[in-house]
């Protein structure tokens, strides 16, 4: 999404071989100088624009034909090792299997972890995979997928996300943003903090960190400073190339229109910000330095698209290639570290409330969310504190209306926790996509009756607000 919230993506061009020893920290070095040589590792990242804003008869802004060009590119840019995808869903996946089977000998790994979220992060990488896991940032919408594999340079770790843009980004409090968070975050500059705190814990003590994606914020802004701060080097800078130009687009990623087709078969269409990045994290005492190519990945228009398309998607692709010193031990460690495949986002299992409950709870919900109940009284009525939240309530949905009444919610588990206390996991459907998936919710019981509570409500209510209302920021 662009920062007014849809996609972000990269370009690419060659950056000058400049010298850079990445930052270091505590951990096991190298074995033995002598038997250590220069070995490569290549990643491109890729919003690849979801098109769920699009007209609904130009299939997400043609996504299959987005798909197909970019699929290309990949191969013509020789075979990156990883390539992380932003704005993934089971639709990119199902179109993009069969186009990247057809690249590089058919040699790329399509890492999924059949998540059912509309905005989502895929890998598609030539080396072994050691490990997968997929984690929940602050807020309701945003994850990040690491991948670990066995690389020429031995282990990499690859955590790649989509931070909060204009639509669901809104001041921290906190219970929405926890440690290592602050107090005066945005919830983006959170899911940064939360980003890098992850990307440090998870990395192999003598391998290298990359860290990819659609950040929604320029390289001056408090959210990329945070990342800079927790040891991470911006690759784009680093290896020589400008920042971004926006009186001419030049090394800037995102600003092309996202819910048309226009921009995306306009050949003369500029980007005006850079919000797309590859950080590197070098450990253990590990030499790295960042060589071309690096910089943006697939900035000019490419004639090879069929239905027009010149550009695979709203933002321009970013690459980093790291030219590390590697040991046979380092070589030799990448086979043996593996990590178990987990998520946070698929539905649990189980219950553990009787029919009648599940009903109740489930009326309730349906009756605050599902766009085709309109009667205010009604939701309000099925809300816990719903006299207090009045007034925010109906300023809200008054201005979503439109949209809200597009909105269907689905129960995926409800679990009893006592007599009068539910916990409930729920999704979010926006014609029938799923766009805020296994919500952590609860319901009340107030007398005969269920209710959704205050705090469920305000996680999804406060998405894109500047403010917080008083009723959501006293519990």
């Amino acid at each position: 999404m662009a920062r007014s919230g849809h996609s972000s993506a990269i370009r690419g061009v060659c950056a000058l071989l400049v010298a850079l020893t990445c930052a270091c920290s505590s951990g096991a070095g190298s074995d033995d100088d002598t038997s250590a040589r220069r070995a490569t590792v290549r990643i491109v990242s890729q919003n690849l624009l979801h098109g769920i804003a699009c007209a609904p008869d130009s299939d997400r802004c043609d996504l299959p034909a987005r798909v197909e060009l970019f699929a290309g590119q990949v191969g013509r840019a020789g075979c990156p090792d990883v390539v992380a995808v932003q704005e993934a869903n089971d639709r990119t996946v199902e179109l993009l299997r069969p186009s990247i089977a057809g690249v590089c000998n058919g040699r790329y790994r399509v890492v999924w972890d059949d998540d059912a979220g509309l905005d989502r992060e895929l890998v598609l990488t030539t080396r072994p995979v050691l490990g997968v896991e997929r984690v929940r940032l602050a807020g309701p919408l945003r994850t990040a997928l690491h991948l670990r594999i066995a690389a020429t340079v031995g282990v990499v770790d690859v955590v790649t996300t989509h931070l909060a843009s204009s639509s669901d980004d809104r001041p921290c409090d906190g219970a929405s943003c926890p440690a290592p968070c602050h107090a005066n975050d945005t919830l983006q500059t959170c899911q940064a903090r939360e980003v890098a705190a992850f990307a440090r814990r998870v990395g192999a003590p003598d391998g290298v960190t990359l860290v990819a994606g659609d950040f929604n914020a320029e390289a001056r802004e408090t959210t990329i400073e945070a990342v800079r701060a927790a040891g991470f080097t911006d690759t784009h800078l680093a290896a020589g190339n400008e920042e971004c130009d926006r009186s001419t687009g030049a090394e800037c990623t995102s600003g092309r229109v996202d819910d048309a087709l226009t921009d995306l078969r306009d050949a003369g269409s500029r980007q005006t910000e850079r919000i797309d990045y590859v950080f590197s994290r070098a450990r253990g005492g590990r030499e790295c330095r960042i060589v071309a190519p690096t910089g943006l990945f697939n900035a000019r228009a490419d004639g090879r698209g069929r239905d027009g398309i010149v550009f695979p998607a709203d933002h321009t692709g970013v690459q980093a290639t790291l030219q590390c010193s590697t040991t046979a031990a380092q070589r030799d460690a990448a086979t043996r570290q593996t990590l178990p495949a987990t998520t946070t986002t698929l539905p649990p299992t189980g219950g553990g409330a009787n029919d009648a409950d599940v009903a109740a709870i489930t009326d309730a919900f349906r009756a605050v969310f599902d766009g085709d109940v309109t009667d205010v009284d009604r939701k309000l009525a099925s809300l816990e504190d719903g006299e207090l939240l009045r007034a925010s309530f109906v300023e809200s949905y008054e201005k979503t209306r439109a949209v809200a009444s597009r909105v269907r919610v689905r129960l995926d588990e409800v679990r009893l926790l006592g007599a009068d206390r539910a916990d409930v996991v729920y999704t979010l459907l926006l014609d029938g996509n799923a766009v805020l998936d296994h919500l952590p919710g609860a319901a009340v019981r107030a007398g005969a009756r269920w209710l959704v509570t205050r705090r469920t409500y305000c996680e999804v209510a406060t998405q894109g607000q500047t403010a917080i209302p008083e009723p959501c920021r006293s519990r």
